[in-house]
């Protein structure tokens, strides 16, 4: 009796092996990423054989953003080019050059550094010189084509792609300047100058009802600003790796309570022993009740470790989720997460609903 009640106790606190997480999904999504890149990569090759390369460019930019590579970069570098886009181009046989480089590969490193050194007698430069006032000025924001020009670039000629363009400047207090141009191609440079800025009256300085109407009624025929080619954080990958962290904290709780179920289980059992000295010969009243307390707590130890550690699986599975979806556009809501523990290991269930 007393050898069958050790054996009991300690199958019962050992930890639930955990069976249901699809651990192997994450690198199956990563390799759909990459499937899709060489998917997009091909297409876009065919594009350019064909001469379609304002189709091409956007397909090899979202195929570098996803897997990136030399010789997405090169293609890319070509495809700006042939579209008109100088500085783009430039740019980004730069990048080639540097990254083959860092990857010792010589070759291509050699080709784009060609390529980019070709270009760069032809580019078309804008200059932008602030007055001196309007650069004092605190909270001072300078837009090209509605993305912020660094200060670093004021006064000095920097490569841009042929075209039209806009400048803003504001500053708090102060009316907003606005300048629209075009630099021409072939190595053309245009300078344009931001004045003092003027000051606002307290009546232009109040926000006014118009301005909150939506952009798609606007009528003043002003482009519509570029966006910004980076990867933005997107609120369903905020809201999962919320719930991941919320999730994986319940998680280390539950560890916390089966660990401490399991210590009672061993110290019950271990104080039945000392009532049955002689294990199958036991008659001891007591030591029954303290193995069947032992048995109880080690019942408890069981569940509350294996959900526990179904909680901390599944939040880092969400937090790593979070980071391989930051790119994602739709907005998670309504994450739940479920454990169940069962005769053959513990599961856990996600939820949740995109808008």
């Amino acid at each position: 009796m007393r050898a069958a009640r050790q054996r009991n106790v300690r199958a019962l606190i050992a930890v639930l092996t955990l069976t249901s997480f699809p651990i192997p999904a994450l690198a199956q999504s990563g390799a759909s990423d990459k499937a899709a890149a060489e998917a997009l990569f091909d297409n876009a090759i065919k594009a350019m054989k064909e001469g379609r390369f304002a189709e091409a460019c956007p397909k090899l930019e979202e195929s570098q953003r996803v897997d990136p590579g030399v010789g997405t970069l090169l293609y890319l570098g070509e495809c700006y080019e042939k579209t008109g886009r100088t500085a783009s181009a430039w740019a980004t046989f730069r990048e080639a050059s540097s990254t083959a480089r860092a990857r010792g590969e010589n070759d291509r490193a050699k080709v784009a550094t060609e390529r980019a050194d070709h270009l760069e007698p032809s580019l078309s430069k804008l200059e932008v010189d602030i007055a001196p006032e309007t650069r004092a000025l605190h909270g001072l924001t300078v837009l090209r084509n509605g993305r912020p020009l660094p200060p670093s670039l004021f006064g000095i000629a920097f490569p841009v792609d042929p075209g039209k363009f806009q400048l803003t400047a504001n500053a708090p207090g102060y009316k907003t300047f606005s300048r629209e141009g075009e630099v021409s191609n072939n190595g053309a440079a245009q300078r344009v100058g931001i004045p003092k800025l003027e000051a606002a009256t307290p009546e232009e300085q109040m926000p006014k009802q118009d301005a909150i109407a939506p952009a798609a009624h606007a009528s003043d025929g002003s482009p519509e600003p570029e966006k910004p080619l980076r990867r933005e954080t997107s609120s369903a990958s905020s809201g999962l790796r919320t719930a991941a962290l919320i999730t994986g904290a319940l998680g280390v709780v539950g560890l916390g309570v089966g660990s401490y179920f399991g210590v009672r289980a061993i110290a019950k059992n271990n104080d039945a022993e000392h009532y049955c000295p002689n294990g199958p010969k036991c008659t001891a009243a007591q030591g029954e009740t303290l193995t069947h307390d032992a048995q109880g707590f080690a019942k408890l130890s069981n569940i509350t470790f294996g959900v526990g550690g179904a909680f901390v699986i599944g939040g880092l599975i969400m937090y790593l989720a979070s980071d391989s979806s930051s790119h994602a556009s739709e907005q998670a809501r309504g994450f739940d997460a479920h454990a169940v523990v069962g005769p053959h290991g513990a599961a856990m269930t996600l939820g949740g609903s995109f808008e």
